[in-house]
């Protein structure tokens, strides 16, 4: 029986909508450049580089100062734009605790975005938080997987997952949890039911409709 359901949180939860366009728009440069640059040393920064370290880099190719309030200020909105969740994936978590699982997160992201946490609308909603950067591991390491097994105090074989990477989930079945790739909610939904941690979604009743008075 599934005891516990480790979601990832970029692309699975939360879209990161403008997580690309909003730094551009701001730093007023092409978001293909930014994107690039972006996406160079993102695993670095996963693992618990400073937000300095990463940033510095990026602003400096920009053509724009480096200064630590220029650094604090892309930091906070690149976190920011990260924990943003979908309603229908708050909703999923929701179902997933109401139905007597436990509920985790599992996401490679840096020690900016774990500090914002705590100030999250949803922190609470979750029982663990595992972020890559306090981890010192992220996915699709084995090690990352093998600690969120111990922390949860489940068999592998309880635990299930959902994440956009099939690397991620590839990686997570060799830990021995029953893994899927995330293309929708609505698809997370029924396989979570597949799995018996859901029910099925009651359709609506249709409303009766009264012969109007003659």
């Amino acid at each position: 029986m599934i005891r516990a359901v480790v979601f990832d949180l970029g692309h699975t939860l939360a879209s990161g909508e403008g997580v690309i366009s909003e730094p551009a728009n701001l730093l007023g440069v092409d978001e293909e450049r930014f994107a690039a640059l972006y996406a160079a040393g993102r695993e670095a920064y996963d693992l618990g580089e400073t937000d300095a370290a990463y940033w510095t880099p990026i602003l400096e190719s920009l053509g724009h100062p480096a200064t630590p309030e220029n650094v604090a200020r892309l930091a906070e909105l690149d976190a920011s734009l990260w924990l943003r969740l979908r309603p229908e994936a708050r909703q999923l978590l929701a179902d997933v605790r109401e139905a007597g699982r436990r509920v985790a997160i599992l996401s490679n992201a840096p020690f900016s975005l774990d500090l914002r946490l705590v100030d999250a609308d949803f922190a609470d909603e979750a029982d663990a938080w595992f972020v890559s950067a306090s981890m010192g591991v992220a996915k699709p390491q084995l090690a990352a997987y093998h600690r969120v097994t111990e922390v949860l105090a489940c068999a592998p074989e309880e635990i299930a997952f959902v994440d956009d990477l099939p690397a991620n989930v590839v990686a997570a079945r060799r830990a021995g949890w029953q893994a899927s790739v995330w293309t929708s909610d609505a698809d997370t939904r029924a396989w979570l039911v597949d799995l018996g941690v859901l029910l099925p979604l009651t359709p609506a009743p249709f409303p009766l409709v009264r012969p109007a008075p003659p």
